[in-house]
């Protein structure tokens, strides 16, 4: 394939949709863990998001605000800033089958565990004295999370592809 100016923003295209699947994908999952194997609400992780903005009170009962505020932060944060780096970095690598797409995408899971060790802990801590998602979320769970994001960008060749073939059609 050759590296023009429309492949690029196709690859990191691809990189933000496939960042924003795979958001929806761990969402899902952290969600069903919650609610299964934790014995929570499985709209808390997302309220637990929602706690940048609400603290506390968005970890009491049901809190729509909180809700919509995670839901926000999460799709519109990391899924969004670490979609656009795969797709930068998919571009740089010619990644273009599902093997080389799982196999960044697991590293690129591996990485953004930054989120859970550096930055949501300053964040909280700064905002509300309190590191609410690591006091309320188990880290073995915050890992098989973000794999699951990372392992979700086996996505990317496909939506690379399909994006390519839609550019050369409206030419």
């Amino acid at each position: 394939m050759e590296n023009t100016s429309k492949d690029s923003g196709n690859s990191i295209l691809s990189g933000i949709i496939t960042g924003q699947i795979a958001g929806l994908i761990m969402a899902v999952v952290v969600m069903a863990v919650f609610w299964i194997v934790l014995g929570k609400s499985p709209l808390y992780p997302v309220q637990v998001i929602g706690s940048t903005v609400f603290g506390a009170a968005a970890l009491e009962g049901f809190h729509l605000g909180a809700l919509i505020a995670g839901l926000v932060i999460h799709q519109l944060g990391p899924s969004l800033f670490w979609g656009a780096v795969y797709g930068f970095v998919a571009k740089g690598l010619n990644i273009t089958s599902a093997g080389a797409a799982l196999l960044f995408g697991l590293v690129l899971g591996a990485v953004t565990m930054i989120d859970a060790y550096l930055l949501v802990p300053m964040l909280m801590n700064r905002l509300h004295g309190v590191d609410y998602w690591n006091q309320e979320v188990p880290m073995f769970w915050d890992w098989a999370a973000h794999l699951i994001f990372g392992a979700s960008f086996v996505l990317y060749p496909t939506i690379n592809r399909w994006l390519s073939s839609r550019s050369k059609a409206a030419v």
